[in-house]
């Protein structure tokens, strides 16, 4: 049985750990990305001007997509390291968040709205698979594995509690196309943040 003490140590010897740090903000960025994935059937009725069933499709075709990128990346994973896939994931999201942010997808581009779409899924559907395998490329010892998943999770999961209202207000305040793209821009600018820290963690580790 663990004490209070040993508890103490435990978060005291993990907060001393860099990549715990640096798998906070990456985790933190990428989540945010994943809440915003609940306006594309939204963004497809009041912008692409799809009907209510149409765009409601698009959420459950996603989730037969997410399941082909994660078998896909956890292999590319093993091949490669998890931090290294982690910049390529945190890339297409920036492409593709600045792509929905530019203005250019309008009811004329289906094409370009579906490409753009996949490619913002790709990499935000990557982190899935990518959130704690990355753990071991940190050099987290196995003793205080737990402390550090719950305290990583402390923090990357708060998109949870605060995105919606975020993505609310922006909406609101700017309705139709254009608060779409502010919530975009928005992740595009997370996304940068999320790579510059995949990318010190790559070679810290």
């Amino acid at each position: 049985k663990i004490t209070t003490n040993q508890l103490f140590k435990n978060y005291i010897k993990v907060i001393k750990i860099p990549s715990v740090w640096l798998l906070m903000v990456i985790i933190l960025c990428a989540y945010t990305g994943y809440k915003i994935t609940d306006i594309y059937s939204q963004y497809a009725n009041e912008v692409m001007g799809y009907d209510q069933r149409d765009a409601a499709a698009i959420g459950s075709n996603l989730l037969g997509i997410r399941i082909i990128i994660g078998i896909a990346i956890g292999f590319l994973a093993d091949k490669t390291r998890s931090s290294f896939m982690m910049m390529i994931s945190f890339a297409i999201t920036i492409l593709g968040a600045f792509l929905f942010a530019s203005g250019l997808i309008d009811p004329d581009t289906t094409l370009l709205f579906w490409f753009t779409i996949i490619t913002v899924a790709t990499g935000v559907y990557a982190f899935r698979t990518l959130y704690f395998s990355a753990i071991q490329e940190g050099k987290i010892s196995l003793a205080v594995t737990g402390t550090a998943v719950g305290l990583i999770s402390l923090i990357g999961y708060t998109p949870d509690i605060f995105m919606g209202p975020v993505i609310g207000v922006l909406l609101d305040n700017s309705p139709g196309e254009q608060g779409f793209q502010e919530v975009f821009f928005m992740l595009a600018i997370v996304s940068i943040f999320g790579w510059i820290a995949s990318y010190v963690f790559h070679h810290i580790s």
